[in-house]
C-alpha cells in the first residue's frame, strides 16, 4: 500500500477513536464550508460570471442624468439624435418595456412584450435558435409587423414546435409574424433589472411621437467602436446632448452617463454580496477555531503518544504533518457534507434573491464554485491543523513520559490557547448576532410604519384590454368606467378605483414642477410624482380631504381640456409652506397648465422606507386616453382574495377578452415590498444562528474537557469539604469569565463593523442600546447554559472515585 494512502488510513483510524470530537469537528466544518460555498456561488454569478454576449467588454449602458437623478431613460427624439451622430459607439439601441394581450383560439393571455430598436440584437451579438432576429430593416414604419419569441414562450406557449416560425399571432389586436426564437436564457442586464420578455417586437413610434423630447422611457445599450473607451464615448455623448439641449431648451440640464454594462449591472449587488461574503467568512473562521480547539483538546490526551513517537525518532515536522493529515481528513469529510449544505443554500439564496437581484437567477454549483470549495477546504485544513500540530509537537517528551499516560492532561499553554480560541469564537458570534438584531429591529420598524391608509380588506389586481377594441373611444371611458361600476355593484364590495401604480409596488412617473409665472430651465425645478386615478380612489384608500374638493362629474370629459388635479399634503409642505395651494397652476407644457383643486392626506406610495413624496393626482376620466392597462384597488368586506374570482368575472362582463393578473391583497403587496430587507435579515440571521451554535459548542467542549482533566482536583476539593454548590459555581464562573472576555472583544469589533450596515437600518442607530443589550445578554445567557451540563457533572464527582482514578 502506498505510504500516503497508509497515512490517510491511519489518520482516519485515529479520528474514529474519538467519535464525539470527530463528529463535532466534521459538522462544524460542514456548516462553515457549505455556507461559504453557497454565498460564493452568488458572488460568482453576479460579480465574476461576465456577460453571455459577443465581446462583452465593449458593451455599455447609457443613462440620462438630471440634477435629480443619474440613471434615467431617454425620450425617443433624444435617442435618435444620439444614435445618428455618435462616432465612438458602433451601435446604440433602445428598449421599451411593456405588456401585451396574446389572443389565441384557447383564450386571451397577458404577456410581457418588449419593443427593441433594430440595433439591439446585432450589437449584442445574439444568435437565434430558429429563424432570424429583429434588425434595422424592421424599424421602418412600412415594414410588416414581426415578432421574436423568447425560449421560455416558445416552450410554454407553443410546445417548442419549430413550425411556429412563419405563423401569425394577434398581439394587442395587431397581427404579427413570428420570425425567430431567442435562446432559452436570453436576458439583457440593465442596472437592477434583467430585461427579459416573452415576445420582442420592433420599436416603431409614430412620426410625431418619435420627436418627443420629454417622454422618457427608453433604456439604451451600446457597443464601443473599435479603439474607443467608455470615457471617450461618454465625453462625446455629453457633448452631443448639450447640443440637443441648446436646440430644445425644455431639456436643458439633462446630460448623459455611460458605464460598462457588466459593471453597471453588478454595481447594485456588489455591496450586499460582499457584506454577506464577509459575514459567512466569519462563520467559517468560527468553524475553523472550533475545530482547532477540538484538535487541541484531543491532542492534549495524546501527549504521551506523541512523546513516544518523538523518543523513537520522529521529528517535530513529522508530528505536525500527522496532525495536519488528520485535519485534512476532517476537512474532506466536512466538505463532502458541506456540499449538500451549499446546494440547499444556493436554492434558498436563489429563491429569496432572484426577484431582488436578477443576477442571482439560475444559481448553480459550477466548476468555479467547486474549485473555490476545494481551495477553501485545503486552506481550512491547514489553518485548523497547523496551530494544534505545532503546539502538540512542542511538548517536552521527557515530561510527558515521566507523567505517564494516565496523568497526561492539558498544559498551561494548551489551556491558554483553548480559552483564546473560545473567546475569539464568542467575539465573532457577538458581532454577527448584533448585526442580525439590528436588521430585525429595522425590519419590524418598517412593518410598524403607518402607510397612510387602511390596508386590511384591500384587493389589488391589474386589468389589460386590447387597444384595437377602443380606437374610437378610449378604454378609460368605454371599459374602465362601466367596469368599475360592475365591480362596485358586487355584493361585499365597498369601493373600487384605478391608480396608475399601486402603492408600494412601483416607482411611478414624475415631472419637474414649474408654477405659473415662474421661468427657468425645466430640469432645475423640483420633482413631483404623478398618479393617474379614477375619482373613487380617495374613498377606496380612505384618504382625507384636507382642503378644496375632490374630482367631480364636471371633470369627466372626452375633450383634452386643461386638467384639474388633486395634490397631497407633502407637496403643500414643500411648495406652499406659508400659503394655500388651491387655485395654483403649474405647467404641463408651455401652453397647458394644470389647476390644483384639492389637497388630500399623504400615503406612502413608495413603501415604508421613504417618507411620502410630493404627488399630483390626475383624473383618468378627464380627456382622451390611450391607456389599456389599469391597476385596480378594491375594498371589500372579509377576505380580499376570496372576492378575486367574482371581481374578475364582473370585469369580463364588460370585455370578455380582458386579462386579469397580479391578484394580491394589499397586505401581500406591502410584504413583497420588504423582500430586500427580509432577504438580508434571513441570511445574516441564519449566519448568526450558525455562529452562535458553533461558538457555544466550542465553549461546551472546552469546559467539558477542562472538567474531565480536573477530576482529581475536584475530588480532593469535595473530600476537603467543598460543597456541590461551590463546585458548580466554580465551573460556571470560569465559563462566565470566558463569555465576558468574548463579549468584550465582540463589543469593540462590533462598534467598528456594524456601521457597515448603516444603509440597511432605516432609522435604527448602529449602536442601538436596546439591540446591543438584548443580543449580548442572549449570547451570555446561552454560553452559561451551555456550561451548566459540565458544571453539574463536576459537582457530582465522587471524591473516592476521583482519587482512586489517580
Amino acid at each position: 500500500m502506498p505510504s500516503a494512502t497508509r497515512q490517510i488510513r491511519l489518520a482516519a483510524r485515529s479520528l474514529t477513536r474519538t467519535p464525539l470530537v470527530t463528529g463535532a469537528a466534521v459538522v462544524s466544518l460542514a456548516l462553515g464550508l457549505g455556507a461559504t460555498t453557497a454565498v460564493f456561488s452568488a458572488v460568482n454569478a453576479a460579480l465574476l460570471g461576465g456577460l453571455p454576449f459577443e465581446d462583452p467588454d465593449a458593451l455599455v449602458a447609457v443613462f440620462r442624468t438630471t440634477p435629480h437623478f443619474r440613471n434615467g431613460p431617454f425620450a425617443p427624439g433624444n435617442f435618435r439624435d444620439l444614435r445618428d451622430h455618435t462616432r465612438t459607439l458602433s451601435a446604440l439601441g433602445a428598449i421599451s418595456q411593456g405588456t401585451g394581450l396574446l389572443k389565441r383560439s384557447e383564450g386571451t393571455t397577458q404577456i410581457s412584450a418588449y419593443e427593441v430598436s433594430g440595433d439591439v440584437f446585432p450589437l449584442l451579438g445574439v444568435r437565434p435558435v430558429l429563424g432570424r432576429l429583429i434588425g434595422p430593416e424592421d424599424e421602418r414604419l412600412e415594414a410588416p409587423p414581426v415578432a421574436v419569441l423568447s425560449g421560455e414562450a416558445f416552450r410554454s406557449h407553443f410546445g417548442a414546435d419549430p413550425s411556429v416560425v412563419g405563423t401569425t399571432l394577434s398581439v394587442d389586436g395587431e397581427i404579427v409574424t413570428v420570425i425567430g426564437v431567442l435562446p432559452e436564457d436570453f436576458r439583457i442586464p440593465h442596472r437592477t433589472r434583467n430585461m427579459e420578455s416573452e415576445i420582442w417586437v420592433p420599436y416603431r413610434p409614430s412620426l410625431e411621437h418619435a420627436q418627443s423630447r420629454r417622454s422618457n422611457y427608453l433604456l439604451l445599450v451600446g457597443r464601443l467602436a473599435g479603439g474607443a473607451t467608455v470615457q471617450e464615448a461618454e465625453t462625446e455623448l455629453v457633448s452631443l446632448m448639450a447640443g440637443i439641449a441648446e436646440t430644445y431648451p425644455e431639456i436643458r440640464g439633462e446630460s448623459v452617463r455611460l458605464g460598462s454594462m457588466w459593471h453597471e449591472s453588478a454595481g447594485p449587488i456588489r455591496g450586499p454580496l460582499l457584506l454577506m461574503l464577509g459575514a459567512v467568512a466569519m462563520v467559517l473562521l468560527i468553524a475553523v477555531a472550533n475545530v482547532a480547539s477540538l484538535m487541541l483538546a484531543r491532542g492534549a490526551r495524546r501527549r504521551h503518544e506523541m512523546a513516544l513517537r518523538t523518543a523513537l525518532g520522529a521529528t517535530r515536522g513529522v508530528i505536525v504533518r500527522t496532525v495536519l493529515l488528520e485535519s485534512a481528513v476532517l476537512a474532506a469529510a466536512g466538505i463532502a457534507i458541506g456540499l449538500f449544505v451549499a446546494w440547499a443554500g444556493v436554492r434558498v439564496i436563489g429563491q429569496l434573491g432572484a426577484t431582488l437581484y436578477p443576477q442571482l437567477q439560475g444559481l448553480t454549483l459550477d466548476a468555479r464554485v467547486f474549485g473555490f470549495a476545494l481551495g477553501v477546504t485545503a486552506l481550512v485544513a491547514v489553518l485548523a491543523g497547523t496551530l494544534p500540530g505545532w503546539q502538540i509537537s512542542g511538548s517536552d517528551p521527557q515530561d510527558a513520559l515521566r507523567s505517564g499516560s494516565a496523568r497526561t492532561g492539558i498544559t498551561r499553554s494548551h489551556h491558554r490557547l483553548l480559552r483564546s480560541l473560545v473567546v475569539a469564537e464568542l467575539a465573532t458570534s457577538a458581532v454577527l448576532l448584533v448585526g442580525a438584531g439590528l436588521l430585525l429591529r429595522a425590519f419590524l420598524g418598517l412593518l410598524d410604519r403607518d402607510p397612510g391608509f387602511e390596508t386590511e380588506s384591500l384587493l389589488t389586481l391589474v386589468v389589460d384590454v386590447s387597444p384595437d377594441r377602443y380606437q374610437e373611444v378610449g378604454a378609460n371611458h368605454a371599459f374602465l368606467q362601466p367596469g368599475m361600476e360592475a365591480v362596485r355593484n358586487l355584493s361585499g364590495v365597498e369601493a373600487a378605483a384605478t391608480i396608475s401604480l399601486i402603492p408600494y409596488a412601483g416607482w411611478g412617473n414624475n415631472f419637474n414642477t414649474r408654477y405659473e409665472g415662474v421661468s427657468g430651465d425645466e430640469t432645475q425645478f423640483p420633482l413631483t410624482e404623478s398618479r393617474v386615478v379614477s375619482p373613487g380612489i380617495f374613498a377606496t384608500f380612505g384618504q382625507a380631504l384636507l382642503r378644496g374638493r375632490l374630482f367631480e362629474a364636471s371633470d369627466i370629459t372626452l375633450e383634452d381640456t386643461p386638467p384639474n388635479v388633486v395634490v397631497n399634503q407633502a407637496l403643500v409642505r414643500r411648495d406652499f409652506p406659508d400659503g394655500d395651494a388651491i387655485g395654483k397652476r403649474f405647467h404641463l407644457s408651455e401652453t397647458v397648465l394644470a389647476t390644483i383643486v384639492g389637497v388630500v392626506s399623504d400615503i406612502r406610495n413608495f413603501g415604508p422606507i421613504e417618507d411620502p413624496r410630493p404627488e399630483a393626482y390626475f383624473n383618468i376620466m378627464q380627456g382622451s386616453s390611450s391607456r389599456t392597462r389599469f391597476p385596480v384597488v378594491v375594498r371589500v368586506t372579509g377576505d380580499p382574495e376570496a372576492r378575486a374570482t367574482s371581481i374578475a368575472s364582473a370585469l369580463r362582463t364588460v370585455d370578455p377578452d380582458a386579462a386579469v393578473t397580479r391578484v394580491r391583497s394589499m397586505d401581500a403587496v406591502i410584504s413583497a415590498s420588504l423582500r430586500r430587507q427580509r432577504f438580508y435579515m434571513i441570511l445574516l440571521g441564519s449566519f448568526a444562528l450558525v455562529a452562535v451554535v458553533l461558538a457555544v459548542t466550542g465553549l461546551y467542549g472546552v469546559i467539558s474537557y477542562a472538567v474531565a482533566q480536573r477530576t482529581r482536583e475536584l475530588g480532593i476539593r469535595a473530600a476537603l469539604g467543598s460543597s456541590r454548590s461551590r463546585t458548580l459555581g466554580f465551573v460556571l464562573r470560569d465559563a462566565a469569565l470566558l463569555a465576558l472576555g468574548g463579549l468584550a472583544v465582540g463589543i469593540v469589533a462590533g462598534m467598528l463593523l456594524t456601521r457597515l450596515l448603516e444603509g440597511m437600518l432605516y432609522g435604527v442607530h448602529p449602536l442601538s442600546a436596546a439591540v446591543w443589550t438584548g443580543a449580548l445578554l442572549a449570547l451570555f445567557g446561552t454560553t452559561v447554559l451551555a456550561a451548566l451540563v459540565p458544571a453539574v457533572r463536576a459537582a457530582r464527582v465522587d471524591p473516592l472515585e476521583a482519587i482512586r482514578y489517580e
